[in-house]
């Protein structure tokens, strides 16, 4: 059978080709500076607050 006489599929053959080369390449990576705020953040926060309690005069 011929490449012309096949039935055509939902989607044409330009299609399905532009949709797999888009799932191909990579997409954005996040480093991990996000992460590491976060926990630079969070261990900042946990110290303040213990700094706190122990400097706080007794009720």
């Amino acid at each position: 059978m011929a490449e012309d006489d096949s039935p055509r599929g939902a989607v044409s053959p330009d299609e399905l080709a532009r949709a797999k080369a888009l799932l191909k390449t990579p997409g954005r990576k996040d480093g991990a500076w996000a992460a590491l705020a976060a926990a630079a953040f969070a261990a900042a926060t946990s110290l303040a607050l213990a700094a706190a309690v122990i400097l706080a005069p007794a009720p």
